[in-house]
């Protein structure tokens, strides 16, 4: 994106729709923000003109608007939103369940009869040849959990 706001002209076929989206009684609000965006920037008016009107903030404008110009009507439908990638797929999971299921005192951690998710966590991390990664405490609690797993129960 530059620094320069993207001319925008819309088509007969363009201002109708647009137009339609946002005098529809059923249409989403955020549909109607996205056309009221596009009509106004087609019309000449400045981004942060734009969005004083609109009460909005001047990159919201600027994102609408770039996606218009790249994608037309298309560009100003939501994306799909996508789960992030898994960082520890079900090998290191059963791993790590495996890990918490043995007692600490077993594996060098003395003076604990079973695991804390804090120590369970700190004893991963310092110990890299598991190649365990270094997960967060909220991360080993989630695979716990999934497992079923409580350690107070072990």
């Amino acid at each position: 994106m530059g620094c320069h706001a993207q001319a925008i002209d819309l088509t007969a076929e363009e201002r109708q729709e647009l137009d339609r989206r946002i005098r529809a009684r059923t249409s989403s609000q955020q549909a109607a923000l996205r056309a009221r965006i596009v009509v106004q920037a087609s019309e000449g008016v400045s981004n942060t003109a734009i969005a004083t009107r609109l009460g909005i903030a001047r990159h919201t404008v600027l994102h609408w608007r770039n996606r218009f110009a790249a994608q037309h009507l298309d560009g100003l439908v939501d994306r799909p939103h996508h789960p992030p990638p898994r960082l520890y797929d079900a090998a290191i999971q059963a791993k790590i369940v495996t890990l918490a299921c043995q007692k600490p005192a077993d594996l060098g951690w003395k003076g604990q009869t079973h695991w804390s998710i804090v120590d369970l966590a700190t004893y991963i991390g310092e110990h890299p040849a598991l190649e365990l990664g270094t997960p967060k405490k909220s991360t080993i609690g989630t695979i716990l959990q999934a497992a079923k797993l409580r350690l107070d129960r072990l």
